[in-house]
């Protein structure tokens, strides 16, 4: 069966270390968001776990927008390979 956004989004989540995901999620609340969109609220990030993160970013952004947003914020706090890896398991063909 073929891997969906939301399963690429949070296999790549799910391969950050703990820092590395609080860090993602610190810098997700802050991070500069295109105008048509808000940002993900503090308080529903605090306690996210790999697949709560999955669910607020395709619930707050497109699918594709939420995997840019990932891919930029992952570039962000320095986890580079997890952003490469991710737009090349999501890029359409």
């Amino acid at each position: 069966m073929k891997k969906t956004t939301r399963d690429h989004l949070v296999s790549t989540l799910e391969n950050l270390r703990e820092e590395d995901l609080n860090r993602f999620k610190f810098k997700l609340n802050e991070f500069p968001i295109a105008e048509c969109f808000d940002n993900i609220p503090q308080g529903s990030l605090e306690k996210a776990n790999a697949m709560d993160l999955g669910r607020l970013l395709l619930g707050f952004y497109t699918e594709d927008y939420s995997v840019q947003v990932t891919v930029n914020v992952l570039n962000a706090i320095n986890c580079r390979d997890e952003a490469e890896k991710l737009l090349s398991l999501t890029r359409k063909s």
